[in-house]
């Protein structure tokens, strides 16, 4: 499948700074599993599934990166051009967030934002059309990205090496994250929720709840440090 903006596999492994090729391989060949990944219980209906993955993907992420939010729904906003939001509520969210963030805080948002992505392309696999359902988060993240680099005192575009950076190492620890057994189970749990509810749609509380259930316990695997190094040689390269 190929993605626009550094968001494919051939992207990930020319960014030899911050790959592990062994282990991005593995999960790509995971997602390709489509028959495999399917949830059995959601996989009869052809309607909205797709978005309940897609926001189970956003909401287990925001609880494993404590990234507050209000609520997770799969009800199609007009308003907002979705078939589903995580809401943020009296939450900061977007440049309120990122301006007052920490470092790590802040590469936690844009992770968050690609899990959504993530989570739909392990579901569907090669039949996930991520350049339609991830549009918002793209858009979003090309913001974020100028946040995230101001705080490495680097002012970029959204086009930049940097956010280049940036936006694949967002894309990669969301993938590695759905390929996690726990948080992969958490994700099909709390879609069958937002399926079957009849709020169709999930608090926080009681999306933290099902990611307790599944004990999920997942920390990035690169960190600050890495990310640091990887931008300060990107700025000081011809």
């Amino acid at each position: 499948m190929a993605l626009d903006d550094g968001y494919t596999p051939g992207a990930f492994l020319l960014m030899g700074l911050l790959l592990d090729r062994h282990r991005i391989i593995a999960a790509s060949e995971d997602f390709s599993l489509t028959s495999q990944s399917v949830d059995p219980d959601l996989a009869q209906f052809n309607d909205n599934e797709g978005a309940c993955y897609h926001e189970a993907g956003h909401a287990v992420a925001a609880i494993v990166l404590n990234v507050r939010f209000d609520h997770v729904s799969v009800i199609p906003s007009d308003k907002h051009l979705t078939d589903g939001r995580v809401a943020f509520g009296e939450h900061p969210c977007d440049w309120r967030l990122l301006n007052k963030a920490s470092k790590v805080q802040a590469l936690n948002y844009c992770i968050f934002l690609m899990a959504g992505m993530a989570a739909q392309l392990r579901w569907q696999g090669e039949e996930a059309d991520l350049n339609a359902c991830g549009k918002n988060d793209r858009e979003a993240l090309d913001t974020a990205c100028m946040f995230v680099a101001a705080k490495f005192s680097i002012a970029t575009g959204t086009n930049s090496k940097e956010a280049k950076i940036i936006k694949t190492f967002a894309w990669r620890e969301a993938c590695l994250m759905m390929a996690n057994p726990r948080a992969w189970r958490a994700v099909c749990s709390l879609a069958r929720h937002l399926y079957v509810s009849e709020r169709e749609a999930a608090t926080e509380n009681e999306v933290a709840q099902i990611v307790a259930a599944e004990k999920v316990c997942y920390k990035t695997t690169r960190g600050i440090a890495e990310i640091t190094r990887a931008m300060a040689i990107t700025v000081t390269s011809p």
